[in-house]
C-alpha cells in the first residue's frame, strides 16, 4: 500500500497556500487607480476643492458618501478572505454594513418621499446618472477582472456564489467610493437607484460567475 501511495505521489510539488496579502494589496492599488481616474478626468466636486482649503462643507455627505462605500468594500473584501478555503463560512457580520447602511438610506428615501412627493423625489434624479451608473458598472467589473487573475482563480471554497457576490460588492463598493468624490448626487433616491443599482447588479453578476467558474 505504502509503495502505491509513493508512486501516486512521487513529483507531486507542495502548493503554497494562497495568502490575503494579495488581495488587499491588489484592491489598495485599484482604489489608489481609481481615485486618481475620477479626481483628474473627472474632477473633485466642489466641496472637497473648498475641504482642500480649510472650509468645511456644509454638508457631510461629500464627506460621508465616500467614506460609506469604502466600508463596504472592506466589509466584503474581508468576508471573501474568509471563504477562499475550503473551511470557511459565510459570517453575517460582514454584511451587517450593507444592512445598516441600506436601511438609513431607505428610510431617508421615505422621508424625503413624504415631503417632497413622487415629482419632487425623482427630480433628484436628472443630473449625471448614466454616467454615474456607467463608470461604477465597467470599473468595478475591471476590478473584479483584476480580483480573478490575481487572487479568485486560486481559491477552493466550499462557498462560490457567495465568494462571487462578495468580490463584485467589494470591487464594485470601492469604485463607487472613487466615483463619489466626483459626484454630487447626494439624494436617497439617487444613492438607492443608481449608486445601489450599480452595486447590486455586479454583485449579481459575479454571483453567477462565482457559481460557474469557482466551483470545484
Amino acid at each position: 500500500m505504502s509503495d502505491i501511495i509513493d508512486s501516486l505521489t512521487d513529483g507531486l510539488k507542495p502548493v503554497k497556500p494562497l495568502r490575503n496579502r494579495p488581495l488587499w494589496l491588489g484592491a489598495l492599488a485599484g482604489l489608489i487607480v481609481a481615485v486618481l481616474y475620477i479626481w483628474f478626468f473627472y474632477g473633485p466636486r466642489p466641496e472637497l476643492t473648498a475641504l482642500m482649503g480649510g472650509e468645511w462643507p456644509r454638508s457631510h455627505m461629500p464627506v460621508v458618501k465616500p467614506l460609506m462605500f469604502l466600508a463596504l468594500g472592506i466589509s466584503a473584501l474581508l468576508g471573501a478572505s474568509g471563504l477562499v478555503r475550503p473551511e470557511g463560512r459565510p459570517k453575517l457580520r460582514y454584511l451587517m454594513p450593507v444592512l445598516i447602511i441600506g436601511a438609513i438610506v431607505f428610510g431617508a428615501l421615505l422621508f424625503e418621499f413624504q415631503r417632497d412627493g413622487w415629482i419632487g423625489t425623482m427630480a433628484n434624479l436628472s443630473d449625471g446618472v448614466l454616467i454615474c451608473y456607467m463608470t461604477i458598472l465597467c470599473g468595478g467589473m475591471a476590478g473584479l477582472i483584476v480580483l480573478w487573475r490575481l487572487w479568485l482563480r486560486r481559491s477552493a471554497t466550499s462557498h462560490p456564489l457567495t465568494l462571487g457576490a462578495l468580490s463584485g460588492l467589494a470591487t464594485a463598493s470601492l469604485m463607487a467610493a472613487a466615483y463619489a468624490l466626483h459626484c454630487q448626487g447626494d439624494a436617497p433616491v439617487y444613492l438607492l437607484l443608481v449608486y445601489g443599482m450599480a452595486v447590486a447588479i455586479l454583485t449579481g453578476i459575479a454571483a453567477l460567475l462565482g457559481g460557474k467558474l469557482l466551483r470545484w
